[in-house]
């Protein structure tokens, strides 16, 4: 907070700093900007062929895959279909200044960006390749196709995960899409919110495994990425006190949904916009505890008249990856604390450099240490360790580190297409302030947490 303050007084220049002074701030937050040479193959990556694309860098080892089939479906052209006609890179990580390390998602588009490619037909006679490249990057971004409607994301989705659902009970208020069934807007907040990184649902025992994104329209202004991190490397990477301590204390989570019209008008707290009638899609408690019940997560119903809803338990703070058993960390302690919004406006302001963003964090923090700390209101949904332990501010500080260091930022372009591992891959949003953004997702079916012991494996 002290870092705003004086951000805020260098940009408006204010007499009492000195020159010496401002430089030390200045140079403090200075970011390089990213390199955009762009290092493309086909159907794999080499360091041969640089090109130049904006916001894309990439570079690493060869896939050494085969060509596909030589077929595709009626709407195109054999030729079409294969990965001898794909290109591939990598985006670059923020753990360096100067973009030398390339991680995720694994970008794959047409040759010259080939209009008449058939991305049904490539997913469909490649989908186990497909799954490959995603179980080992986390991510597959599908670039430079023809996808304009929400009708048809939902197709090329269908091909790549025919097992969907469109049960939400995430904390983020969505609507589905007019003209699909499995596909909604990625959050009904505004554009200029963060929402921090994390996996989806992490804190309900059977989370999708897979999430997908579309940009129908892409933002024409800084920031709006829909950033990823890696929370296999974020596990390995984690302080060992605290891996320690989280695994002997594990987690509880309380969650609080008030009755429809009753939410806070004004808050930071995003998990408060939903009433349990929005998350459960009825206005029946009964119906309500039939639904906790089924996916195992306990219900008490609090309040003068008894509908304010509320479910308190405990979760494993780790998991292991259901196909390649790495420790993964997997809870949504970083979102759910009440220092997140403010902090991630100002991470988000370094990056940026847009002054609204740094007085809106300030803001931020004057308001969420008010309400928090000052009137000990409790957020909505709340994440402690599991004997009720508050996280300090320092441990919170080390995570959210942790995470922003192992960030990827993927500037939309309309018509991407991008495939998440949900157990493997956080993903989350940086605030824009342009409103024609418009970012929709789909999800897969859930699958159950096995819970098993992580702790004292090799990170």
């Amino acid at each position: 907070m002290i870092q705003i303050l004086l951000h805020i007084l260098l940009l408006f220049r204010l007499p009492l700093l000195g020159s010496s002074f401002s430089a030390v701030v200045s140079s403090a937050g200075r970011r390089t900007e990213p390199s955009s040479s762009y290092i493309k193959s086909s159907a794999g990556i080499d360091r041969r062929s640089p090109i130049r694309l904006n916001y894309q860098v990439g570079e690493g080892r060869n896939l050494l895959v085969e060509d596909a089939p030589s077929f595709c479906n009626e709407f195109t052209s054999p030729l079409d279909c294969g990965l001898q006609h794909i290109e591939t890179s990598l985006l670059p990580s923020s753990a360096t200044s100067d973009n030398s390390v390339y991680v995720m998602p694994l970008v794959i588009s047409p040759k010259n960006y080939t209009k008449n490619f058939c991305l049904r037909g490539f997913i469909k006679n490649n989908r186990d390749w497909i799954d490959q490249q995603v179980s080992e990057y986390g991510a597959v971004l599908f670039r430079g196709f023809d996808i304009n409607s929400a009708a048809e994301v939902e197709q090329e989705v269908k091909a790549l995960e025919p097992d969907l659902s469109n049960d939400y009970r995430g904390t983020s208020p969505r609507n589905a899409v007019d003209g699909s069934t499995y596909v909604f807007s990625a959050a009904e907040v505004p554009s200029h919110y963060p929402i921090a990184q994390h996996l989806e649902m992490s804190f309900l025992p059977a989370p999708p495994r897979r999430l997908f994104f579309s940009a129908l329209q892409a933002p024409k202004t800084k920031g709006g990425e829909t950033a990823l991190s890696d929370f296999r490397k974020v596990y390995r990477d984690i302080p060992e006190d605290l891996r320690e301590k989280l695994a002997r204390k594990k987690l509880r989570y309380t969650r609080t949904h008030y009755r429809k019209g009753a939410n806070p008008l004004f808050t930071n707290d995003i998990s408060s916009l939903e009433s349990w009638q929005d998350v459960f899609r009825t206005s029946d408690k009964s119906k309500v505890e039939e639904i906790a019940a089924k996916e195992n997560f306990p219900v008490r119903w609090e309040g003068r008249k008894k509908d304010v809803f509320v479910s308190e338990y405990q979760s494993e703070p780790f998991q292991l990856h259901p196909v390649t058993k790495e420790p993964v960390w997997f809870n949504h302690a970083q979102v759910f604390h009440w220092t997140t919004y403010p902090a991630e406006l100002w991470n988000s302001y370094k990056r940026i450099r847009d002054i609204r963003l740094l007085l809106q964090s300030a803001r931020a923090w004057v308001m969420a240490f008010a309400t928090y700390v000052i009137s000990r209101r409790k957020m909505a949904l709340t994440v402690t360790f599991g004997d009720g332990e508050p996280f300090s501010m320092k441990e919170m500080g080390s995570i959210r580190k942790t995470i922003h260091r192992h960030m990827t930022f993927n500037r939309w372009q309309k018509g991407d297409l991008l495939e998440i591992d949900n157990f493997a891959i956080s993903h989350g949003r940086e605030p824009t302030y342009d409103k024609g953004r418009k970012i929709v997702v789909a999800w897969s079916s859930a699958l159950n947490k096995s819970n098993d012991p992580v702790y004292g494996l090799s990170p």
